[in-house]
């Protein structure tokens, strides 16, 4: 997966899983209100 030319645009479009698994579109997360994201890389 590449991710040189990665904007704000192209973010919102992707997709997460919600709580119960879901696919859901990042967008939809900050429609209504602020959203932080925030990413973790596991070691180990």
């Amino acid at each position: 997966m590449e991710f040189n030319n990665l904007s704000t645009e192209n973010f919102g479009g992707m997709h997460v899983l919600d709580e119960k698994g879901e696919p859901v579109q990042l967008s939809s997360l900050w429609l209504k209100r602020t959203a932080v994201m925030v990413f973790v890389r596991h070691f180990g």
